[in-house]
């Protein structure tokens, strides 16, 4: 959906006079992308002279911070002002350019070229000599460096150094994405979200951008529909998702939250006494206890086999689970705990319920990567313990994990 250009705009209908009188060429909205600029330069001095310094976390949360902030002002207030000036005044530009050199470290003029030679095509580029203007601005560039080397090599080096490369790491993604998976790269994909145009001054709209390069970004909104374009659902910096399923999407999200885990010894065992007791009482109402079990997806934080392998001591275990990363990291882990390995057989292929579900229990995890029909086809011979999100309607017996974990355990026995 369009951003409305009245959402930038500073009110009142006579926004010719406005501008007239303004110090701005096009718009006066435009104030807004010179108050970005500030912003950034307010949040860089604090995440550097007080974040930064408390500590190595400090840094990192510095760097990141950084590094997001010269992706956005790159890609929204720099690419704005080097296809339409902000200022009416030549000075206030060029300030405006210098200004930016040094709050980014990118020197504009080096910018500018590199993109307008995109914006031809990319055609090859004949040597050329560095200009007076550029010579300048790589100049202030430098010494900004060489005094922030001079007075906090440390902050300098494992701060704004890695947040520096960050931002240009997300600005070259941000780059290529919007030129991907389309027959005609050259023209560029667009996105209409509407809460990553209101951010990012609707350079959502690439590919009109691309159709008409000078058009002012309040008004690009204006040429969608008048010829058939590209477009995705998902912005640039999220676009590699853009062909993944809802359930791969789910099976993502969830692999990030069990690294989490991993990484805390206190979360792991708050999830391994919540799982026991919500699976012990489930466990206890089938006729005899389990003494084979497969456990889909049991890569990266193995909780239900460490749960399991208490409740269930005379079991053996299988773990099925396609992704060999996830299950080298489950084995380095039960290592770790010195959890008896002789006890569990890993398997690295996707689930078969023609194959594996020839056990007494299968258990199946929150983020189950393919088709449900297939845990319906296991749960008609063997009983199904399935991982499930709390406002999941139970199909079976349930028991409530925990509120906070959003999560419960079902056990379904003939159906799912």
């Amino acid at each position: 959906m369009a951003m409305p250009a009245e959402w930038w705009s500073f009110g009142d209908a006579s926004a010719t006079k406005r501008r007239a009188r303004s110090v701005f060429r096009h718009s006066a909205s435009d104030a807004w992308l010179v108050a970005v600029t500030l912003a950034q330069a307010c949040v860089t001095l604090i995440a550097f002279g007080l974040v930064a310094p408390a500590s190595s976390v400090g840094a990192g949360v510095s760097a990141l911070i950084f590094g997001i902030g010269v992706c956005w002002c790159s890609n929204t207030v720099s690419h704005n002002h080097l296809h339409n000036a902000l200022f009416r005044s030549r000075r206030l530009n060029r300030g405006f350019d210098l200004w930016l050199s040094l709050l980014l470290g990118v020197p504009q003029s080096i910018w500018k070229a590199r993109h307008l030679w995109h914006h031809a095509g990319e055609p090859t580029r004949p040597r050329r000599r560095l200009s007076r203007r550029a010579l300048i601005e790589i100049g202030i560039v430098g010494v900004s460096w060489l005094v922030f080397l001079g007075v906090a090599p440390e902050l300098f080096l494992f701060g704004y150094a890695p947040g520096y490369l960050l931002g240009m790491g997300l600005a070259r993604l941000q780059g290529d994405m919007e030129h991907a998976r389309t027959e005609r790269p050259e023209a560029g994909v667009s996105h209409y979200g509407r809460l990553y145009n209101f951010f990012w001054f609707n350079d959502g709209y690439h590919a009109e951008h691309h159709l008409s390069p000078r058009a002012h970004w309040t008004r690009v909104s204006a040429l969608r529909g008048q010829i058939t374009l590209a477009s995705s659902a998902f912005p640039p910096h999220l676009r590699f998702l853009e062909r993944a399923t809802p359930s791969e999407l789910k099976g993502l999200f969830l692999c990030a939250l069990e690294r989490i885990a991993l990484g805390s010894s206190l979360l792991q065992r708050f999830m391994l006494w919540t799982h026991a007791r919500a699976m012990a009482p489930l466990l206890g109402g089938l006729p005899e206890l389990p003494k084979r079990v497969a456990i889909v997806g049991g890569g990266l934080f193995p909780r239900s086999l460490l749960v399991l392998a208490k409740l269930l001591p005379q079991a053996r275990f299988v773990v099925v689970d396609r992704s060999a990363a996830s299950v080298s990291h489950a084995i380095d882990h039960l290592k770790r705990r010195r959890f008896p390995l002789g006890r569990v057989r890993f398997c690295i292929e996707s689930f078969d319920p023609s194959r594996h579900s020839v056990c007494d229990l299968v258990v199946t995890p929150l983020g189950f990567v393919g088709d449900d029909a297939t845990l319906l086809e296991a749960a008609r011979a063997t009983p199904v313990l399935r991982h499930d999100w709390l406002w999941a309607r139970p199909t079976g017996c349930s028991r409530i994990v925990s509120w906070l974990l959003l999560k419960r355990m079902t056990l379904s026995r003939g159906q799912l």
